[in-house]
């Protein structure tokens, strides 16, 4: 099989992988693994060694569920955390009977990458708006078509070297190469917005623990990004701060009793929890914990609407707006709050997969689809020797919860599955 991807999303509280394959063209999933990550501030990593351990706990995690041993992975970068630069690439097509092909859409977007740059920069993808074969524009594939001169209008993704050379040593020192760094926003956009929407204008956000990543789709393509150092973890904080109780526990009540309105909570409800000293009870009134939490959403919804009014984009969103990540997920209401706030539509997105079907593996999902939609693969390996076990167990546990129809097909997928290897 070499059609296989491993994606790595090393995020501000966590660290995700995820396994998959393009099968028949259907996406599945494999393999995932998720771990608490400390090494990481502000989608910056701060200390090397916290992620290396939070990566090779969830590399553990994939390898164990899907068999297979990883040896290298797609890595993501946050999109505020790169710049986007216009160039145009231009070639002679190479043909004698003049036929473009895909050598030449290569040596054109190659071309595309000749920019000058500041020494601390470097170039680490390109994205392709446009082809123009001989003065005809709003090309979108031009291969089989004939021409003499083929140009391509493109946006490349600039990063700081710093912060590429440091994602580098730390998949490297968690034992995995590097097959290449895709720009977050792209990879999330692949697996939560749909053609119409990159078509018609959307902004993704991703809101993550401490970070909210926005970008703006138009012409299904990305013409805006920015990183805004706000994000769940902040709620937390401040219910944390203001009722005199751990982290965890505000974390815990946040989930469990968490809105987004004062509308939607009874004014008497309580919540009972123990006192830090360990001694006694402390009661927290739920509409007091709501109270915080709209407070703070409402500044994160108001710093989102500030950064696309500020750069005209607010009224060119056709489809809206879709937020994603974990930050906002799950709080109830919090949908039709944000869509009362901006006065245009919004939705939560999430990839709609087994096994990854939540807003946290937005961007590990969409790394891997958005790289096997290039038809890249990473580098893995399976042993033989524990196939048979994998299938009996596979079975086995199978028939738990499955009818003897569903069960057949399923041994018969993970069957097809291995028999690629052989």
């Amino acid at each position: 099989m070499n059609n296989v991807v491993v994606s790595l999303d090393i995020g501000s509280s966590k660290v995700s992988v995820v396994i998959a394959e393009i099968n028949k063209k259907q996406f599945n999933v494999i393999g995932v693994g998720t771990s608490e990550c400390k090494g990481v501030k502000k989608g910056v990593i701060v200390d090397i060694d916290a992620t290396v351990e939070a990566i090779k706990t969830a590399v553990e995690m994939a390898e164990q569920m899907s068999n297979i041993k990883i040896k290298s992975a797609f890595v993501n970068i946050k999109g505020g955390y790169t710049t986007l630069i216009d160039n145009r690439g231009v070639i002679a097509v190479s043909r004698e009977d003049k036929e473009i092909t895909n050598e030449d859409v290569a040596r054109v977007i190659q071309a595309a990458k000749v920019v000058a740059l500041p020494p601390d920069k470097e170039i680490i993808d390109i994205i392709p708006q446009q082809y123009i074969v001989d003065g005809y524009d709003e090309i979108r594939d031009p291969v089989g078509m004939v021409g003499v001169r083929l140009e391509v209008d493109a946006k490349l993704v600039a990063a700081s070297m710093t912060n590429v050379q440091n994602i580098i040593r730390t998949v490297q020192k968690a034992g995995l190469n590097v097959d290449g760094i895709v720009l977050e926003p792209l990879a999330t956009s692949t697996i939560v917005l749909n053609d119409d929407e990159r078509e018609l204008g959307v902004a993704l956000v991703d809101v993550g623990a401490e970070t909210m990543d926005i970008s703006v789709f138009r012409n299904k393509t990305l013409v805006f990004s920015k990183l805004i150092p706000v994000g769940g973890n902040h709620i937390t904080s401040d219910i944390s701060l203001i009722c005199k109780i751990t982290f965890s526990d505000a974390e815990k009540i946040k989930r469990q009793y968490g809105a987004a309105s004062t509308k939607l909570v009874k004014s008497d409800d309580i919540i009972k929890i123990s006192n830090v000293a360990g001694k006694g009870e402390k009661e927290i009134q739920v509409i007091n914990v709501v109270e915080i939490m709209e407070a703070r959403i409402q500044e994160m919804l108001y710093l989102i609407k500030s950064e696309l009014e500020k750069n005209n984009l607010l009224n060119h969103l056709g489809a809206g707006i879709v937020i994603t990540g974990g930050g906002l997920f799950n709080i109830k209401g919090i949908q039709d709050y944000a869509q009362d706030f901006f006065d245009i539509p919004v939705r939560f997105g999430y990839p709609n997969y087994i096994g990854v079907a939540n807003p946290t593996y937005s961007a590990s999902a969409g790394i891997a689809m958005y790289v096997l939609k290039q038809k890249k693969n990473s580098t893995i390996h399976v042993d033989s020797k524990k196939i048979n076990r994998v299938l009996e167990e596979n079975e086995e546990s199978s028939s738990i919860d499955e009818t003897e129809e569903n069960k057949t097909n399923w041994i018969e997928k993970v069957k097809e599955f291995f028999a690629d290897f052989f």
